[in-house]
């Protein structure tokens, strides 16, 4: 989930990254956006690290070592489009905090990005604490971290000044375009790094079947097209969620 709330922080320019071509700014951002001209994630390993059940700190562990593996792919989707970089702020919670945007929806939201600070928020919760098995959590940092890219490659700024002008339905056809680009950019990831993985098919499967859609997010049937269409396009290309027919965003 993001909270559309204005307001930007300095960050730390990654090596390589200092004369890299300015954010754009306008439709282009959405519809022509740089990123969409980048080739596939690398297929790079990052192997799920060990969770013991009820013990948050190996929680913590296993998701900074995923932390990781996206800072690295992303990193290199935005040297190839140009675009500079920076690793975000991650914090792990499990009750509900003041984040920036307000109080975190611990009841309703498993992660949020918020761009006033640039801090993706990630909720571990205790049925996720009792099955060191389980798959959301790898979704939920990955789907946080496909808003981070969003607001690093100007398109979540953009999305969030048209928000400002649109009526209440607009306002929710751009946010579902916003997390439905997460998505796909999510399982892009995903799929680039299953092979490393150990996992069955079962387990994204079953994460699809787990994930329902809303009024902000989309319906059921179309978040499955998109984290299919990520899944399959390997990379940022496949997800301009700004392009794409209307049925597919409702």
């Amino acid at each position: 989930m993001t909270l559309l709330i204005a307001g930007l922080i300095g960050a730390a320019v990654l090596p390589g990254t200092a004369h890299a071509a300015p954010v754009p700014t306008g439709k282009a951002a959405l519809t022509k956006n740089p990123l969409y001209k980048t080739g596939e994630f690398d297929w790079t390993e990052c192997k799920e690290l060990d969770r013991r059940p009820d013990n948050l700190d190996t929680y913590r562990i296993y998701l900074d070592h995923l932390l990781d593996c996206l800072n690295r792919s992303w990193g290199e989707e935005f040297k190839q489009a140009g675009l500079p970089f920076s690793k975000p702020t991650v914090r792990y919670i499990t009750k509900s905090v003041a984040t920036g945007c307000g109080k975190y929806p611990i009841n309703y939201a498993a992660g949020l990005y918020c761009p006033a600070n640039k801090t993706m928020w990630v909720a571990i919760s205790k049925w996720q604490l009792a099955d060191p098995t389980e798959f959301t959590l790898f979704n939920v940092i990955a789907h946080e971290y496909g808003h981070y890219a969003q607001h690093r490659a100007g398109i979540l700024g953009q999305a969030m000044r048209m928000q400002k002008k649109a009526s209440k339905a607009k306002q929710y056809a751009i946010q579902r375009q916003v997390e439905l680009q997460a998505e796909c950019f999510a399982s892009a990831f995903i799929g680039s790094v299953w092979h490393s993985l150990g996992r069955d098919q079962f387990d994204y499967e079953d994460l699809m079947d787990m994930t329902i859609g809303d009024v902000l997010h989309g319906k059921t049937k179309n978040i499955h097209y998109w984290m299919k269409r990520g899944w399959n396009g390997n990379g940022p290309k496949a997800c301009n969620t700004f392009i794409a027919p209307a049925r597919l965003l409702t």
